[in-house]
């Protein structure tokens, strides 16, 4: 049962003199008063944001602050790179193969066919090939995708083609021009909403991007690019979200805070290295007895030297400076920092850190398996958003340039049936191989996995390693050896 109200003075009062002024006053404070402590107000959540906004209402104002302070971190803390880097080491790895899947009339899969194709896209994610500058390999391109989507929130990748070439191009989103607010394409009545340089339709989505052609020239011109030609990678967290937000705003603020934390500690360590001393007198300044005034001594410092045997005056004392260190509680601080920022990227300690002195098999198994989880939601995004697009839209390039081995017709009629794929993701290796090999074992003769599966944790191809074991096998029977059984 609730608390039952006890009318004060006020509405004691107000009830006699006219009861309706005292009900309305008795519905106020009902309505004021908060059933959920998260929503409390008073001097113990002074500072504390009350007011909601839509999404791009509350990121429009601090979006290129925090990208801005995003990119500083990255450029000078080690911290912030503690993030960054395992996660595009483990998200990119040694890259994505491809495995072409298409079919046959009869339904069976076209090898042939296959590895003609597999062998052209390795071919083309050259840096020559698939980058409009030829300066990055498609490995390189998802890199460089992965560190600014996770610093910047997003990113643009522009998709050119012509009758020569189909390549890539990287840009940031710092070229959406943000002072285009809105837009009439042609033959259209009403004109489009632009959000931050994104032309978005009645229900929010992107037909067009309006880009500057640089962003560190005078001109600020910018040219509509339809979405059809674009692929954008924004880091989404709200339904009506339309521009990206940095996923490391939450972090932003501590990582900057221990940064300056270490620079202090730093310097009051490299104050400390230096040894100092000083001499006390405790004569008085006008001596003792008739006529005995000794002459008082200027400010003055001495050298310390090895094997220095040195006179004090009489009542001088010598006392040395050693002020106190840094507080033992530092080294905690910071790896409570870093396993908090860790952690705000789905990240753990020992991946933000590399500390593993904390840790055993099993909970460093544990911590694996959770980061795993998150560089695979990372890779699942760039396979669904990125490369089985620009796969699709290669092969059908390919197809009109007759570089296929079928016809442009024989194409047209199916081609989801030439488009069919799948993706060997970049594989890890575990903390005992011998243990996983074993589980692996006995998985594969129970039925619970395939080698397919078993190979594509490992990021590698199983026809490879059976094509590669043959020859072996070959190899070694030829000799006079006896390989495994």
């Amino acid at each position: 049962m609730g608390k039952e109200f006890t009318p004060g003075l006020i509405s004691r009062v107000l009830g006699w003199v006219n009861p309706r002024w005292a009900l309305r006053r008795e519905l106020s404070r009902q309505a004021l008063r908060q059933f959920y402590g998260a929503a409390k107000t008073g001097r113990a959540t002074d500072g504390w944001t009350t007011v909601s906004a839509g999404a791009e209402t509350t990121n429009r104002g601090s979006r290129d602050i925090i990208r801005a302070r995003a990119r500083d971190l990255e450029r000078n803390s080690d911290v912030m790179g503690g993030l960054i880097h395992p996660m595009v080491s483990n998200v990119v790895g040694s890259g994505y193969q491809l495995q072409a899947k298409a079919l046959r009339a009869d339904g069976a899969e076209d090898e042939p066919f296959n590895t003609q194709v597999e062998e052209l896209w390795k071919r083309w994610s050259r840096p020559q090939n698939c980058d409009i500058r030829g300066l990055l390999s498609l490995s390189e391109m998802l890199e460089l995708i992965v560190r600014r989507r996770l610093v910047d929130g997003g990113v643009l990748v522009l998709k050119i083609s012509d009758k020569n070439r189909f390549c890539l191009q990287v840009v940031e989103v710092d070229r959406l021009d943000t002072s285009v607010t809105a837009f009439t394409p042609p033959g259209a009545e009403t004109p489009n909403r632009v959000e931050g340089g994104i032309e978005v339709d009645a229900y929010s989505r992107p037909v067009a991007y309006h880009l500057r052609g640089n962003t560190d020239a005078a001109d600020l011109g910018s040219k509509r690019v339809l979405a059809r030609d674009v692929i954008y990678l924004p880091v989404l967290t709200r339904a009506e979200q339309v521009r990206e937000m940095s996923p490391l705003c939450s972090s932003l603020s501590r990582i900057d805070d221990i940064n300056e934390f270490i620079a202090a500690a730093l310097q009051k360590e490299k104050t400390l290295s230096y040894f100092g001393a000083f001499v006390t007198n405790s004569v008085p300044g006008g001596g003792f007895g008739r006529g005995f005034a000794p002459t008082p001594k200027e400010n003055q410092e001495l050298a310390l030297e090895q094997g220095m045997i040195t006179y004090l005056a009489p009542g001088e004392d010598v006392k040395t400076i050693n002020p106190a260190g840094v507080s033992a509680s530092s080294g905690e601080m910071l790896r409570t920092t870093q396993r908090l920022t860790g952690s705000g990227q789905g990240l753990s300690y020992e991946a933000a850190s590399r500390d593993m002195s904390q840790v055993n098999y099993s909970s460093a198994r544990q911590g694996l398996l959770e980061d795993r989880k998150t560089y695979g939601s990372w890779q699942s995004y760039l396979i669904d958003h990125l490369l089985t697009p620009v796969y699709e839209e290669w092969l059908d390039w390919m197809a009109l340039q007759n570089r296929l081995p079928v016809s442009p017709q024989d194409y047209a009629k199916s081609p989801e049936a030439y488009q069919r794929h799948i993706w060997v993701r970049p594989g890890w290796d575990w903390i005992d191989p011998l243990k996983e090999a074993s589980a692996n074992r006995v998985a594969l003769e129970t039925c619970q996995t395939t080698l397919q599966e078993i190979c594509a944790s490992k990021g590698k191809d199983w026809r490879d390693i059976i094509a590669q074991r043959k020859v072996e096998m070959e190899a070694l029977g030829e000799l006079g050896g006896d390989g495994p059984s």
